[in-house]
């Protein structure tokens, strides 16, 4: 009996550590920021609870200060700009610079000692003073002062527009597969623990703040949306100088009110908190019924300028986050927005509930990036992947819907018009991604987003990614398929899934295996079915120039 029971006992252990039981940890935020539009910086307070689910005694926890990405030019983003080809943040002025400081770090009230990441400047490890054993949780605090940058990137301003991401001192994922430090960059994204936040955000009263989560006041809900007609343009005025020759001014922006006001936002489940601040914007608003019954808030955020283009683009995110709704797994917040970024901004970046887009050049491409964006809620927003590591569970499997959507919105076509040449975006990044093959200079699917040559993580984590989900399609069938990523959703929102994990739903819920065209994110080349069949373009462009 007791050969019996031994035996069992370590059939057990072997089952145990071959399928180790998945945990996360859980980050919960309380923020309270307040914003220098004459400085252009930002002061806090922090208080982060941390719960540790891991089956490990943590002695010590790593974070992210991404803002010093931007501190001088020797940071991993300095870096790979430089290798991208562009010199602007290197050569620019130190004014335009940022960073973080003032940091005090305290554990349950206890002083705790840093260490410098022996290599990024934007990475530090926070010494707990009390080990911290698993099941157990600690609260964190710290103040915090940010010089937000020249906007060359994701974050900073552009004036007194403000676009404020990775702002904040973050911890890193603690996985089953260890710790994750990485530092800022601009090629390849992020990975961060899921939690809820509580964020006061104090700026002068003119302002208009678009952010992650729900606001808590009603009084400025109903302020914000009365500006679906509100109008300001840049003013001009000649001035004499003290030569006496006129000189023309241009005021971009309205005065900052002297009044301040303080705003808080919450939202549960996210992995990240934005929010963006700008005097002149129009606000439109809407509701958006899901096929549940389920109704959400949708708000779109934009300049006088750009109203040619912006006019439609509540409908432009509702008709985003109904067909992600319906393809892949109900939408689970109660707010999405986007938000006109300055023209600094190049593109459009996704945050939780909310998207910042660059200015448009037409009404059909702006569509086509509020859509993608949008999108990202799913993909690595709820579905919280590795995007680091794993760009392809993000931006391909994102490339993939964004095909759909164009083909049941427009047809197989889907073309836009950019200035004088149509483009189908799906050819265009086709024709694109067959030229690099073809000269055998493009690289897998399965790479990490640095490792990419610029042109192919537009090309190779987007397109060809995309391509490769056309593939499963065609084996599975569509309705196979989107079974099979519904089951994804429901199994792995608000979590952290690998690919393997992603494969394993896809074979289970298909009963199909499926290592031939898992094996194929390993290969280069072009994918079996690619060859081209007599369409063609006008002219060509990266898909990344349109969305991130």
């Amino acid at each position: 009996m007791r050969k019996i029971i031994f035996l069992l006992f370590a059939a057990q252990s072997l089952w145990l550590t071959a399928f180790p039981q998945y945990w996360q940890q859980q980050v919960n935020y309380t923020i309270d920021v307040s914003l220098n539009d004459k400085e252009h910086t930002l002061d806090g307070f922090e208080k982060i609870e941390y719960t540790n689910h891991s089956p490990d005694t943590l002695k010590f926890i790593w974070f992210h200060l991404w803002p010093n990405a931007y501190k001088n030019d020797k940071t991993a983003y300095s870096d790979q700009a430089l290798e991208n080809g562009s010199t602007a943040f290197y050569f620019t002025d130190k004014e335009n610079r940022g960073y973080i400081n003032r940091l005090d770090f305290k554990v349950n009230n206890i002083t705790a000692a840093v260490e410098d990441h022996p290599q990024y400047i934007d990475i530090i490890k926070l010494l707990l003073p009390v080990p911290l054993a698993p099941g157990q949780k600690i609260n964190i605090t710290t103040p915090f002062h940010v010089q937000l940058p020249y906007n060359f990137s994701r974050s900073g301003h552009d004036g007194q527009s403000y676009q404020v991401t990775q702002w904040y001192p973050k911890p890193a994922v603690y996985d089953q597969k260890g710790w994750h430090p990485m530092p800022y960059l601009d090629q390849g994204e992020f990975y961060s623990e899921f939690g809820d936040f509580e964020v006061s955000i104090t700026v002068p009263k003119n302002y208009v703040v678009a952010a992650t989560g729900d606001l808590q006041d009603k009084d400025e809900l109903t302020w914000i949306k009365s500006r679906s007609n509100f109008k300001w343009e840049p003013l001009t005025e000649k001035v004499k100088t003290k030569t006496g020759a006129l000189k023309t001014i241009t005021q971009k922006f309205p005065a900052s009110s002297s009044e301040i006001k303080r705003l808080e936002f919450k939202q549960n489940n996210v992995h990240d908190f934005a929010w963006f601040a700008d005097k002149r914007f129009i606000v439109k608003n809407d509701t958006c019924k899901l096929a549940s019954g389920k109704i959400i808030d949708v708000f779109s955020y934009y300049t006088l300028a750009q109203q040619p283009y912006w006019k439609n683009s509540v409908q432009f995110i509702k008709d985003a986050v109904r067909t992600r709704s319906d393809w892949a797994g109900e939408y689970p917040y109660n707010i999405v927005s986007a938000v006109q970024g300055p023209e600094s901004f190049g593109g459009g970046m996704e945050y939780p509930t909310i998207t910042i887009i660059s200015p448009a050049e037409n009404e059909k491409l702006l569509e086509f990036t509020i859509e993608h964006e949008v999108g990202h809620n799913w993909f690595y927003g709820i579905l919280g992947s590795n995007e680091r590591n794993h760009p392809w569970m993000d931006e391909g499997i994102n490339t993939y819907y964004d095909n759909r959507y164009s083909s049941w919105k427009y047809g197989t076509a889907g073309e836009m018009k950019i200035g004088s040449q149509n483009f189908s975006l799906k050819n265009a990044g086709r024709l694109l991604f067959e030229t690099k093959a073809a000269v055998k200079k493009d690289q897998p699917i399965s790479l990490k987003g640095d490792e990419f040559t610029e042109m192919n993580y537009n090309l190779v984590a987007y397109y060809k990614t995309g391509a490769w989900m056309e593939l499963l399609e065609k084996k599975l069938g569509k309705e196979v398929l989107d079974k099979a990523m519904h089951e994804y959703f429901q199994q792995w929102k608000f979590k952290h899934p690998y690919p393997e994990d992603f494969k394993k739903i896809i074979e289970t819920t298909s009963g199909q295996n499926l290592d031939i065209e898992f094996s194929l994110l390993d290969k280069t080349g072009i994918l079996p079915g690619m060859e081209r069949k007599g369409w063609k373009v006008a002219g060509i462009f990266s898909p990344k120039t349109f969305a991130s």
